[in-house]
């Protein structure tokens, strides 16, 4: 293997797996509770790509090539898991939460003090200001994100590996550039895509469980529709006999634009529930309290 070649495989690796991996590092240095989100999130992928392959298999096998028939079963089954996904989340959520006001309420009673019972410091507080919607949503971005990545470009990245021997891999749909540059191209976008589609997820079933359909449907529906709309961007390198990545990567990239500013002006205003507001607010408050307080002592 070359120098230049383990320049190019290192360099489309980086490219292709950059999103997931630097959150990954980021989320892991905050709370390890998010790095389990982030496990079961990618098993959740796995599972919508084993109920993809099992509907796949009553196609005809000259029909399986086909990305419109195709495509859409994908797109729908990683929509169904996202939102199983979230609903198993937002039922651990109930229960943990649960459990610990149970177990403060005890331990005020015992103490008798009624007041403690609703301190901006007490361990709900806690939880829900360490794993709000926005940390869970991000982490479980990449970890559904992380494993389509390596599903997806993985086992190009394995096979020129291995075969690298044989030269550079290019391709009628990309002559301008080697596969490994263009499809690592194509997973970057989509690796951000899977978080923003997590993100939407999160927000949508969020606001549905406390009955606004409305907002909650909105983003529902821009996730399977933003997914297809990127799922079918890439149908050029397939279609267009020569160069078709001409098409496919700045239509993908296009996607991307719009669902990011969707996101940014439609959802991310809103997008903590009322609750952690305030209880970020609350805890902003007391802290300050208390350093006012400290500082009194001390003068």
């Amino acid at each position: 293997m070359t120098s230049s070649s383990t320049a190019l495989l290192f360099g489309c690796a980086f490219i292709a797996f950059s999103p997931n991996l630097a959150l990954l590092l980021i989320l892991a240095q905050k709370k390890s509770q998010l790095i389990i989100i982030v496990t079961s999130s990618a098993f959740a992928f796995l599972l919508s790509a084993f109920c993809s392959a099992l509907l796949w298999l009553p196609v005809p096998y000259s029909q399986r090539e086909n990305p419109i028939l195709l495509m859409p079963v994908g797109v729908l089954m990683q929509f169904v898991f996202r939102i199983l996904f979230v609903q198993m989340y937002h039922r651990v959520e109930d229960a943990v939460t649960d459990s610990i006001g149970r177990h403060e309420h005890q331990m005020h009673g015992n103490n008798n003090n009624a007041s403690s019972s609703i301190s901006p410091m007490s361990e709900t507080t806690l939880l829900r200001l360490e794993l709000n919607d926005w940390a869970c949503g991000i982490a479980a971005g990449v970890g559904f994100g992380g494993m389509h990545s390596l599903m997806l470009y993985g086992t190009l990245l394995a096979s020129q590996i291995y075969d690298n021997s044989k030269g550079t891999l290019y391709q009628d749909s990309c002559s301008v550039m080697p596969s490994l540059v263009n499809s690592a191209l194509c997973t970057f976008m989509f690796s951000l895509l899977d978080i923003l589609f997590m993100l939407f997820a999160f927000y949508g079933m969020r606001k549905r469980k406390i009955s606004d359909y409305e907002n909650g449907n909105f983003a529902l529906i821009t996730t399977i529709l933003s997914h297809l709309a990127a799922s079918f961007s890439t149908t050029p390198n397939k279609w267009i006999q020569k160069d078709g990545c001409y098409v496919a990567l700045p239509c993908v990239f296009l996607v991307l634009v719009v669902t990011f500013v969707i996101f940014l002006f439609k959802v991310a205003p809103y997008y903590l529930p009322t609750d952690q507001k305030r209880t970020r607010i609350t805890m902003e408050n007391s802290t300050e309290t208390t350093e006012n307080t400290a500082m009194s002592y001390v003068m």
